[in-house]
């Protein structure tokens, strides 16, 4: 039996969760509490010393890092097949999943950081309760990364980065659907997958319109992604009552930043 130890909100966890419900896979989960710290606990940190979500076990293998494991997944149970046929088709879908991972994924994080992430550590730690929460992570760079988002929110120095590299990567995307229904091609896959998490995210955040302003093929793409049965399954599902709340963010707030920044 696999077990899956995973987190709610995780845009990482549900690249793999959207894995599994498309195979019809069955799982254990496990789920971790990433706003009280569960990620940074001994036992997890044996198994994912990153200390991030998700982390797979088969039997006595352990399997970390998202896009490992949705490989791993792929190849375990073959059918319905996540990869293109196509050598060029399969060749677009790794870039985008190498685009996510090096770009994207980072900068979900710094833009996650200085909305929701916010406003709930604000509300609900003093000064020295977030430093001992930053200390904890043990990767220096996200450390002050989230340190910077906190404390500044959206002047945050990276904030204006990100938001061109998703405003780049939203043209991409427009440009592909122009000649396919899905970025995988024919059938949706890997490359959809990949992105799924975290359109959802800036569409959670109040970042949609990004694409929704003048990105017809992506906003359609969207819509297709949230009537598949496996965006209830792993996304919508998963989401508790208070991770709505935490998602709810002044809207004319984020929205007058981020056209702010690509007016520039």
């Amino acid at each position: 039996m696999l077990k899956l130890y995973h987190g709610t909100t995780s845009v990482c966890a549900a690249k793999v969760r959207l894995v599994l419900y498309e195979k019809g896979m069955s799982f254990e989960s496990e789920l971790l509490n990433l706003q009280q710290g569960d990620q940074h606990k001994p036992d997890y940190l044996k198994l994912n010393p990153k200390a991030v979500v998700p982390t797979l076990e088969d039997g006595e293998r352990v399997i970390t890092e998202s896009s490992v494991i949705m490989f791993y997944l792929d190849e375990i149970q073959p059918e319905p097949p996540l990869m293109p046929g196509e050598p060029w088709r399969r060749a677009l879908a790794r870039l985008w999943m190498k685009r996510v991972d090096e770009f994207l994924h980072p900068g979900c994080t710094t833009v996650t950081f200085a909305t929701t992430n916010r406003k709930h550590l604000l509300a609900t730690m003093t000064a020295e309760e977030r430093e001992a929460r930053y200390a904890r992570n043990p990767n220096p760079k996200r450390r002050a990364i989230q340190r910077d988002c906190i404390e500044l929110g959206l002047d945050a120095p990276r904030v204006s980065a990100v938001v061109k590299q998703y405003d780049e990567a939203f043209a991409d995307m427009e440009r592909q659907l122009d000649d396919t229904k899905w970025l995988s091609g024919r059938n949706f896959g890997f490359a959809d997958i990949c992105m799924i998490p975290y359109v959802n995210r800036l569409s959670l955040i109040a970042m949609d319109s990004l694409w929704t302003r003048n990105r017809p093929n992506v906003t359609a793409w969207f819509y297709r992604v949230k009537a598949r049965p496996s965006f209830q399954e792993a996304v919508t599902q998963w989401m508790t009552d208070d991770d709505r709340d935490r998602f709810i963010v002044p809207r004319d707030e984020v929205e007058g930043k981020l056209w702010e920044v690509l007016a520039v």
